[in-house]
């Protein structure tokens, strides 16, 4: 990671209680975030180079399996349009630049929006398909309780219509 202010963000989309073990270590060692069975959150800290480490637990429920969407980028500070083109001489920001100044930045917090829809829309396709799933499995099961109830009830009926022979008048 390059210097600067990174933003993390984070969510159990699906599995158990939604709840997770997180540690972000530093690359000298150092914890710099810790939350003991969270669903989610967004933070934000001064990233030096070197390689940050991100730690999901899920020891406290080794039962049910975890999915976790997260998102990490560093910030990125609007350098102004004038000071990207005219470097050698300083010169008063137009409406135009302000202008394209802003749309940038707006862009940025566009994509942050996305981000979390993206998250959003992927717990709730999640949802759906295991609740898809489970509805199928129900209606499997009462089509076999069905199938067989009416199989039994034919089986009834039919021996209240059918005549039963005597075999030992028969023989005689």
């Amino acid at each position: 990671m390059s210097k600067g202010i990174s933003f993390v963000m984070y969510i159990v989309v699906a599995g158990g209680n939604r709840d997770i073990d997180i540690k972000v270590i530093s690359p000298n060692g150092l914890v710099l975030y810790k939350a003991l069975r969270t669903s989610g959150d967004e933070l934000s800290f001064y990233a030096q180079g070197g390689d940050f480490r991100f730690c999901f637990s899920n020891q406290f429920s080794k039962v049910t399996k975890k999915r976790v969407a997260f998102n990490i980028r560093p910030f990125e500070e609007v350098e102004p349009v004038v000071d990207r083109f005219n470097r050698s001489r300083p010169v008063v920001q137009g409406s135009l630049e302000t202008h394209c100044d802003n749309i940038h930045f707006f862009l940025g917090v566009v994509q942050d929006f996305q981000a979390k829809y993206l998250v959003r829309e992927s717990s709730g396709r999640y949802l759906a398909e295991t609740l898809q799933a489970r509805v199928t499995i129900c209606s499997l099961v009462l089509f076999a309780a069905v199938l067989v109830a009416g199989l039994g009830q034919v089986a009834v009926f039919k021996t209240f219509f059918t005549e039963k022979t005597n075999l030992c008048k028969a023989s005689a």
